[in-house]
């Protein structure tokens, strides 16, 4: 347990382990924090997917940015990372969805992406397992990338490490602590830590730990399902991922 850094991170997701990478980086010192062991809550239960197919100019851009990160990840971190790049196809069923389409596609190549449309059986090529009848237009994004979500958090925690940031984790916040109009402390279960700075980076517990300084966050968690199958016989890592608009 420490007294003091400039920055404490609260949250040891893939946000807060690469915020805290990141500041320390640029040369501060900095504090992580989470209830639980680090990197072990949602971000290990993601997707693991890009997805630069996007519906607004912000969106795509960050999708972009993520791919570069996941690129130069070992060059940046030191830290080892596995992912596999086969590029996606996102497929349109209904008429308004192929407009949808279209116009992420426009976004896309004006925003570098590289987004594409091909004919369903220019995408059965590249995916066997996709079934074209009723399809209605599809789109390539030739870098999306894919990969175990929970090397991220894990990643940029241990790079993090290397650079000065002090771990801790299975520490519950508790309170934080203003003076003057500014920040003061976080309150832990294990001691006091006075900061200059905290960033919120608590994922689905985001707005109780905001609260604990009397701030209002207007957002609400939404849980996700995901199926996981069995193995299947012919399916390759480098085959692209697939899904449909929404």
């Amino acid at each position: 347990m420490i007294d003091a850094a400039e920055c404490v991170v609260i949250g040891s997701g893939a946000l807060g382990s690469s915020v805290a990478f990141h500041l320390a980086k640029s040369g501060k010192q900095v504090a992580l924090l989470d209830k639980h062991a680090l990197g072990s809550q949602t971000s290990p239960r993601a997707a693991g997917l890009t997805s630069q197919a996007r519906g607004t100019d912000l969106m795509t851009a960050l999708a972009k940015r993520a791919v570069h990160k996941i690129e130069a990840f070992k060059q940046e971190t030191g830290e080892d990372i596995v992912f596999y790049q086969p590029g996606a196809l996102k497929v349109a069923r209904l008429p308004e969805h192929v407009e949808q389409l279209k116009s992420e596609v426009a976004r896309g190549r004006r925003m570098g992406t590289g987004l594409e449309m091909i004919s369903p059986t220019e995408a059965r090529a590249k995916n066997p397992f996709l079934e074209t009848t009723g399809v209605l237009g599809v789109i390539y994004s030739p870098t999306d990338l894919y990969l175990e979500p929970s090397q991220i958090p894990t990643g940029y925690a241990n790079a993090a490490a290397m650079l000065g940031v002090v771990r801790l984790p299975d520490t519950l916040v508790m309170g934080i602590a203003l003076r003057n109009g500014g920040l003061s402390s976080v309150e832990t279960e294990h001691g006091t830590i006075k900061c200059e700075t905290v960033v919120d980076a608590a994922g689905a517990w985001l707005r109780a730990v905001s609260a604990l300084s009397g701030a209002v966050v207007r957002v609400v968690p939404t849980r996700h399902q995901l199926l996981i199958t069995e193995p299947i016989e012919g399916v390759d890592p480098m085959q692209p991922i697939t899904g449909s608009s929404m």
